[in-house]
């Protein structure tokens, strides 16, 4: 896992790229990580 800071930066870095835009499609690469269903997940 990220630490922390880690993910700010890279929140910082791609927030004004992505603001107001849609996700259109997930890859999820480690179904293990997702908590429910991987295509409710993906909805």
């Amino acid at each position: 896992m990220p630490e922390l800071p880690e993910v700010e930066t890279v929140l910082r870095t791609l927030e004004h790229q992505i603001q107001g835009r849609k996700i259109l499609d997930v890859d999820v690469r480690y179904p293990k990580m997702i908590e429910n269903d991987v295509e409710q997940f993906k909805q």
